[in-house]
């Protein structure tokens, strides 16, 4: 464990995995059936057109994937840096808490989430070095989160309205995005106990793997120190 500890370890998330392949694909399919619209364009366009923009499709999806952070997580004795593609945020073991799934009823199901849940002590840290850009973007992606939240009765209806008011964190005053995300964050705590959440998709195995290694990164960080 100490070894695995005293380095970075990077981690790609699996987001970018066929990347290449989609963008390949469809610009082959666009060329493709562009050659067989020269000769059956009048008899076959509309099917042509709906192909042709099913293949651009697959290769906007595949340039999605392609511009995404090469590393999506730095692990070091330090801290979690976490990369993406509008923004980037860090968090020092000792502002952590625990980490977990995260679990809620789905459709009569007690169902695990796509998630890994961060509990912290102290959002200070976080809200100094969070950018704007990644605060607001970390509201839309979350959004699945409140309206389960709100289908099980955790939060009010009234709570999946974005509150931009300024946000009051030891004598510091954030205002706009990075206030609305504070104060998401706080929802969201409320609703499933964590106020952090890191999606499977930015994760690079199993998230019960990603989960364990976490745990004991953060249990030996915390017992005997960063190198």
């Amino acid at each position: 464990m100490e070894d695995t500890v005293n380095r970075v370890i990077k981690v790609r998330p699996s987001s970018k995995r066929n990347a290449l392949t989609l963008i390949c694909l469809g610009f082959t399919l666009i060329f493709i059936f562009w050659l067989i619209s020269l000769f059956l364009w009048q008899t076959f366009k509309i099917q042509l057109i709906l192909l042709i923009c099913i293949s651009l499709m697959i290769a906007f999806i595949g340039f999605l994937k392609y511009i995404e952070p090469e590393t999506s997580f730095f692990i070091t004795p330090e801290m979690i840096k976490y990369c993406h593609l509008n923004g980037k945020w860090s968090l020092r073991w000792q502002d952590i808490i625990r980490f977990g799934e995260i679990k809620a009823d789905v459709r009569g199901q007690h169902t695990q989430l796509p998630y890994l849940g961060i509990k912290l002590n102290n959002l200070d840290h976080l809200a100094k070095n969070i950018s704007p850009r990644l605060a607001n973007k970390l509201i839309h992606e979350q959004q699945e989160l409140i309206v389960l939240a709100i289908i099980n009765k955790e939060i009010s209806a009234e709570e999946d309205l974005i509150n931009f008011e300024p946000y009051t964190l030891n004598d510091v005053v954030y205002k706009g995005p990075i206030a609305a995300w504070l104060h998401r964050s706080e929802q969201l705590a409320k609703a499933y106990g964590y106020h952090l959440y890191l999606p499977e998709s930015s994760l690079d195995r199993d998230i019960n793997q990603f989960l364990r290694l976490l745990k004991e990164c953060h249990h030996y960080i915390i017992v005997n120190g960063p190198a």
